[in-house]
This record gives C-alpha cells, structure tokens and sequence, in this order.
C-alpha cells in the first residue's frame, strides 16, 4: 500500500513539474542550504531531482526490504514506511518552489 502511494506521489511530482514548467522563471531557488543570493537559485530542470531523489530511495529501500529483512517483517515496513515519507516531502518540496515563483 504504501508502495503505490509513494509511486503516486513520485508521478504527481513529475506532472506538476511539466505542467508548470513552460511558466517557470530562468531561475529559480532550489539550493536552500546555500547563503542568500545568486547561489541558491538553479535552472528549473534542477527540479528533477526532487522526484529523481525519491525514486533512488525507493529503489534502495526495496533492494534492502528484500535482502536484508527476509525474517523481520517490522523492518521491511520501516523501509516501506520512508520510502513513502520521502517521496510525500519531496511533492511537498517540489510544489513549495513551483507555487513561491508563480
């Protein structure tokens, strides 16, 4: 179950990204742990790393839920578990920026 939503919300992310991309600004700001100024800002295509970075962490979680966790069930749903809590910040993260410049 969560699974599925974790793969919703990494499909949602993505068609938020195209179907706002053509009004996106030439830059936009995406690296908040930089200083105030020009360092922050990045090219909208720097977007698809929000869902780029939730699919990578549902790939690993899935690799390590089905190798390491073949006896203890509770570890594969802490696995499942941030896997989901991953891709729902990064849709989060990802319409924050898209709706702050538009």
């Amino acid at each position: 179950m969560s699974r599925k939503l974790s793969y919703t919300c990494i499909v949602l992310s993505v068609l938020l990204l195209f179907w706002h991309y053509p009004r996106l600004p030439p830059l936009l700001p995406l690296w908040y742990g930089k200083p105030w100024g020009a360092d922050r800002l990045a090219h909208p295509l720097w977007l698809i790393l929000l869902p780029a970075g939730s699919w990578v962490v549902i790939i690993i979680n899935a690799i390590a839920a089905r190798f390491l966790t073949r006896d203890m069930l509770i570890f594969t749903q802490i696995f499942a578990l941030t896997s989901l809590l991953v891709a729902i910040l990064s849709l989060v993260t990802l319409a924050k920026i898209i709706f702050l410049v538009l």
